[in-house]
């Protein structure tokens, strides 16, 4: 098809915009659909394959028994992942005059390289990938032959397609011509600030603390805590004092009937520094000398244990 024409620079054998996309193409439809629509991220028109068997739902270039006879070593397809099984196939002559197959998937998980046909991997990121296939080097690497032309593409579901070219080398995408560049429209930067700030405030209120921090926060916590209680405790100490007060009670003793004075500490306020005298009672008013000078020695007595109580 190509093979008496000029080929220089680039060769687009699809393009997804224009009226007759596919006058060069052949199409099978079996248990899917193949159309055209506006997509939403590039607000252009794109061609889409898809079905639920992948091999019986394809576009085939050229049509019929033709052969492309491209001899450009680079192919590039501009496609969106569907996240869904997707593979495409080329047939290319080597220098024997040998007809070899590459298929490509990403339903494949290694590389299987057979006489007349090698199966290989891809990997597809989201959205919208640029696929540069380097057939003169695949065809070295895999049978050690020498890369011809190009005969035949297939392209299987699922897919969505916007360019398929060939180049006689990888151009950077900053000298890729206007028609070859995938542009996606501008938002405005009002509309970019207010997303970033609701994004932000959305992850500022799913941000939980982590362990670290929790620990942290629990030690903190609990140190201030015990500050507090050391504090209280200090206060305490310095604020209440406790003094003596005697509070008489009636005890029978055996050879007197003397009255005995108890002993209670009770608490007292700062300030308060006074002691209360103890409380005498006394027994009737004829109690002899003898009675008195023991009532007195045993308030001694009780007086020297509160002042080693108080100095302990």
């Amino acid at each position: 098809m190509y093979r008496n024409s000029y080929q220089r620079g680039m060769l687009t054998v699809f393009f997804s915009v224009g009226s007759k996309p596919l006058a060069i193409w052949d199409t099978h439809t079996q248990d899917g659909y193949i159309t055209r629509f506006l997509d939403q991220d590039i607000k252009s028109m794109v061609l889409e394959i898809g079905g639920t068997n992948v091999s019986t739902t394809y576009i085939t270039c050229p049509k019929g028994n033709m052969v492309l006879g491209i001899t450009m070593p680079f192919l590039v397809m501009i496609v969106k992942n569907l996240k869904k099984y997707f593979s495409f196939e080329v047939t290319i002559l080597d220098e024997t005059l040998t007809r070899r197959r590459f298929r490509v998937s990403n339903f494949q998980s290694s590389t299987q390289i057979l006489p007349l046909c090698t199966v290989m991997p891809i990997g597809l990121s989201d959205g919208w990938n640029q696929i540069q296939f380097n057939l003169a080097e695949f065809t070295r690497r895999a049978y050690k032959k020498q890369f011809v032309e190009v005969q035949k593409l297939k392209i299987n579901a699922n897919i969505r397609l916007r360019r398929i070219y060939f180049t006689e080398r990888l151009i950077p995408e900053d000298q890729l011509p206007p028609e070859y560049k995938l542009y996606f429209p501008l938002t405005s930067k009002a509309a970019k600030d207010k997303k970033i700030v609701q994004e932000s405030v959305i992850n500022k209120e799913n941000v939980k603390p982590s362990t670290s921090q929790s620990l942290k926060e629990h030690g903190a916590v609990q140190s201030r805590e015990s500050l507090r209680s050391k504090t209280d405790v200090g206060r305490s100490s310095k604020t209440s004092v406790h003094s003596v007060k005697k509070i008489p009670s009636q005890e029978s003793r055996r050879d007197s009937k003397t009255k005995i004075e108890t002993v209670i500490e009770e608490p007292l306020d700062v300030g308060q520094e006074h002691e209360k005298e103890p409380e005498e009672t006394l027994g009737n008013e004829d109690v002899e000398v003898n009675e008195e000078i023991a009532d007195e020695n045993v308030k001694n007595e009780d007086e020297a244990e509160i002042t080693q109580d108080l100095e302990a």
